[in-house]
């Protein structure tokens, strides 16, 4: 098949999307697809001590320019509008593809998806990483209240008119069906496994108990909690918080008030992000308990780290604390101040809980291979064009 991937993000930036879709495409090129990906020029620190993984003759990328990342409301908006109009010409120039696949939550790249694949008469598939639109509206993340129903109708009306939706979960794949999507499958995220094992030489432990956090620092994480946890142990507890995003400076402020013990760090990459596995006793995996869509919500952040077999403290609920639970790799905590202070101190007594023997990187290596997804998408995107072919 020849099939064209509209991306906001792919290799050699660091984001969500490119740690997908730079696996699954070279195992579709491998299976012997010609890929054709539409993205954005890569921007500053996006490419840091990332690695390229097109070097497949059978994928090729054809980026477009992008406008500057803005802070403001009206700038985003105008930043998403002018890259789907720039988008479209660099996916319109390329050879006709088999079938169109649009990776959101980026908007923009739905529209543009959905207009190619008209345009060419192709099947469209969606990508659906993230539970949209019920998160949109339930992080009121839009602050114009009369804009979040028009992207909400807009998300839903093209959903709903893709030749497949492709869930990353089940319970979304479930939720898409209930709200009028027919034909929905999922295909979840995961690592690659088939990539060089990584060695983390564990640092000796020390008196007290050392909890990282290192990941998007946004309202979705809710990390209040861990700092206010922090504040109540004290020196029983040092806590690492590493990376960038639009609470960091209001969690910051927070921890200065609370005189807890939590380091906040500029976001790392490579063997940085390894060192502070070293680091840590436990690592922190986060959502926050009152947004109804992270039921069904799994940080792509869970699989790496049970793929290296660090020990978890997972603050989720829903598909997340079941992932945990098989894995058998930490604990899901109540995600409340007092079970997580319990919590915390109890590893602290008890180190041997710590041990993960394993458990999480053969959980993966199981269930969690992305080559074994992108096998499970070659399998879907071939039926949907025979399908759509036939009709």
């Amino acid at each position: 098949m020849k099939i064209m991937l509209l991306t906001h993000s792919f290799s050699p930036e660091i984001s969500p999307p490119q740690r997908r879709w730079s696996v699954i495409a070279d195992e579709l090129a491998k299976l012997g697809n010609e890929i054709t990906v539409v993205t954005p020029q890569p921007r500053g620190n996006s490419v840091q001590g990332a690695t390229s993984s097109t070097d497949n003759q059978r994928i090729h990328v054809r980026r477009y320019k992008s406008l500057h990342r803005s802070k403001t409301m009206v700038g985003k908006v105008l930043k998403h509008g002018v890259d789907a109009v720039l988008s479209l010409p660099a996916a319109l120039k390329a050879t006709r593809p088999d079938v169109v696949i649009a990776t959101v939550p980026a908007l923009p790249t739905l529209i543009v998806g959905y207009a190619v694949s008209k345009i060419r008469g192709v099947p469209f598939v969606v990508d659906l990483r993230d539970a949209w639109p019920d998160l949109l509206r339930e992080s009121q993340v839009l602050k114009w209240r009369w804009l979040e129903p028009m992207v909400s109708h807009a998300l839903a009306y093209l959903v709903k008119r893709s030749d497949l939706l492709v869930t990353v979960t089940r319970g979304l794949a479930v939720k898409m069906r209930l709200n009028g999507v027919k034909n929905v499958a999922t295909v979840a995220n995961g690592v690659e496994t088939e990539r060089p094992e990584a060695y983390i030489h564990n640092e000796p432990r020390t008196g007290a108990i050392r909890v990282l956090y290192l990941g998007n620092i946004g309202r979705s994480q809710g990390l209040e909690t861990l700092i206010q946890a922090a504040s109540v142990l004290g020196n029983k507890v040092s806590v690492r918080i590493v990376g960038n995003g639009t609470e960091k400076r209001r969690l910051a402020e927070l921890a200065d008030e609370l005189e807890a013990n939590v380091d906040f760090r500029e976001p790392v990459y490579g063997d940085l992000v390894l060192e502070n596995y070293a680091w840590a006793d436990t690592c922190v995996v986060s959502l926050r308990p009152d947004w109804p869509s992270f039921e069904h919500t799994v940080p792509s952040k869970l699989y790496e780290l049970l793929y290296l077999d660090r020990h978890i403290t997972g603050m989720v609920r829903g598909e997340a604390a079941g992932i945990i639970t098989a894995a058998e790799s930490g604990e899901v905590v109540g995600q409340s101040v007092p079970a997580l202070v319990e919590y915390l101190s109890s590893l602290a007594a008890n180190p041997d809980k710590l041990k993960t023997n394993t458990h999480g990187s053969r959980w993966v290596k199981k269930n969690a291979s992305l080559r074994n997804a992108a096998q499970a998408y070659a399998k879907l995107l071939s039926d949907v064009v025979t399908r759509i072919g036939k009709s």
